[in-house]
């Protein structure tokens, strides 16, 4: 690995970081679900980069699973369930 190598995975998990803190921030449920997609992708990112830095293919699947499900399936059904349920209120911040 090169320098350039362990700089970029230090960078994703910079970001993976960053969008947990996000997370707390969040004021609206909709953003919440929004910053906790993003970070799925932040995430399948990482687990890609590390799948090609490793040479190890088994970490593609495990990327591909984050992206599908974490970053679009889970979000998607969320959002549904909050425009049928009529929720559009904004979460108490502790």
């Amino acid at each position: 690995m090169t320098g350039l190598d362990f700089d970029i995975a230090h960078l994703l998990a910079g970001g993976l970081v960053l969008m947990s803190l996000m997370m707390l921030y969040q004021d609206r449920l909709t953003a919440l679900i929004n910053v906790f997609a993003a970070q799925a992708v932040v995430l399948a990112l990482s687990v890609a980069w590390q799948a090609y830095i490793q040479a190890a293919p088994h970490l593609y699947v495990t990327a591909v699973i984050a992206l599908g499900f974490k970053a679009l399936i889970i979000p998607i059904v969320l959002h549904r369930i909050i425009k049928q349920l009529g929720i559009h209120r904004e979460l108490d911040q502790v």
